[in-house]
């Protein structure tokens, strides 16, 4: 562990885009496979962008690994192979630079690229999995067809795997046209998402017959607030760190928006976030 980076008692809420979480004995930044695995021996926390999660703030934690180094991305003809660690954002840039179009629609999604194929990461009509032909974890490489892809989830989700890699399969495009639809999309969130706060992500999963975010803006909850946190007066599917918002005060906003929405419409919410505590 000599030569592997680390932070002695760190703030995990500095690796969340949450900005919520508790402090942790060491944070580990490993740059290779080599780094990354021997990480793994000490069951860290793991984290890419920090997105899409909660942490528990009440809580000290032991070791944790954070995959923002560990973030090469190569081409091979057509593919493009993206450490987990990479943003996604940056891999998108790299396939408009390359003349590459397919992966336009992830443009803005906030995470990196093993967190997005862990939870099939979508927007705008598009998913990981529409562009992912491979996977390469700690244990072993998974085809496209043996991800058990499903919305918002994957074989990844509830797996002790350390996803390494993925290869996303690409075709050549107009380098114009690739940029202009990523700008055009990237506008869309700004204008409808609360980007400048601190939040998870869209923190419910889409129903079957309906859109969290209608749901609860039809239930007139935008604005509600557990102290510090508040449900998003831009975006409904937005539950936000307004005001240094603790652990239970976001977690009792998610079960308050649950409930209320359950009562009112009979419709149940599934969180999309993970909880880690």
């Amino acid at each position: 562990m000599k030569k592997i980076e680390v932070i002695k008692n760190e703030d995990l809420k500095k690796y969340t885009t949450l900005h919520i979480g508790g402090k942790c004995k060491n944070v580990y930044f490993p740059k290779t496979v080599e780094e990354v695995n021997e990480v793994l021996d000490l069951h860290p926390i793991i984290l890419g962008c920090g997105s899409n999660v909660l942490i528990d703030d009440t809580k000290v934690f032991e070791n944790a690994m954070v995959l923002t180094k560990f973030n090469k991305i190569t081409l091979m003809g057509n593919t493009i192979i993206a450490e987990a660690g990479a943003k996604l954002m940056d891999v998108c840039l790299f396939a408009y630079e390359h003349g590459l179009t397919g992966l336009e629609f992830a443009y803005g999604i906030p995470g990196s690229v093993g967190g997005a194929i862990v939870m099939n990461a979508g927007a705008y009509g598009g998913e990981i999995k529409d562009v992912l032909v491979g996977v390469k974890t700690n244990k072993q490489f998974y085809e496209n067809k043996d991800c058990e892809f499903g919305y918002r989830t994957s074989r990844f989700s509830h797996s002790e795997e350390c996803i390494l890699s993925g290869y996303f399969q690409l075709r050549k495009g107009d380098s114009s046209m690739i940029l202009q639809k990523m700008k055009e999309l990237l506008q869309r969130r700004i204008e409808k998402q609360p980007l400048d706060a601190y939040s998870a992500g869209s923190t419910f999963k889409r129903g079957k017959d309906f859109y969290a975010s209608q749901l609860i803006s039809d239930c007139q909850l935008k604005g509600y607030r557990v102290n510090g946190a508040s449900v998003s007066m831009k975006h409904a599917g937005f539950l936000i760190n307004e005001e240094n918002a603790t652990f239970n005060e976001y977690l009792q906003l998610i079960k308050d928006v649950q409930k209320i929405v359950y009562e009112k419409t009979n419709k149940q919410l599934e969180c999309e976030i993970k909880i880690i505590s």
